[in-house]
């Protein structure tokens, strides 16, 4: 509040005389780009698809002649390990819900489901806020 306080009591400035020629000049010269220069979501698709293919295949490339000296180390494949804790973690949840009375998992599931909807609120209630700010500013 006080900063705002402050801020109010400024005079008001002047824009410069060829702000509005600049940001024209400087549109036209960033829609002026090569089309590999412009943001990835304005190029054309087959180039994005190109791109995502390529990036797929380098990742597919770096996992498989990563995997095969840890396999040639170890004698076992190297991502057995991965399954062996997914297994041991989806017991022991098994187990949980065995001993678990039921209405202390509804308890949890209810909580959970409470906190979600907090979440999801104030997300909104910022959104709104932000909205509110952003056209006020216009």
């Amino acid at each position: 509040m006080f900063i705002d306080q402050q801020l109010k009591k400024l005079p008001e400035r002047e824009a410069p005389e060829n702000l509005a020629a600049n940001v024209m000049a400087a549109i036209s010269a960033r829609e002026s780009r090569p089309w590999w220069k412009q943001p990835f979501t304005s190029w054309p698709r087959n180039s994005q698809a190109l791109l995502f293919a390529a990036l797929s295949l380098g990742f597919a490339a770096v996992v498989y002649l990563a995997w095969r000296p840890a396999e040639a180390l170890s004698g076992v494949s190297s991502f057995a390990w991965l399954g062996r804790a997914l297994e041991t973690l989806a017991n022991v949840a098994l187990v949980f819900v065995r001993i678990l009375p039921w209405q202390l998992l509804v308890a949890f599931a209810v909580v959970c489901l409470a906190m979600y909807a907090a979440c999801v609120a104030t997300g909104f209630a910022l959104y709104r806020v932000a909205g509110r700010q952003g056209a006020a500013a216009l």
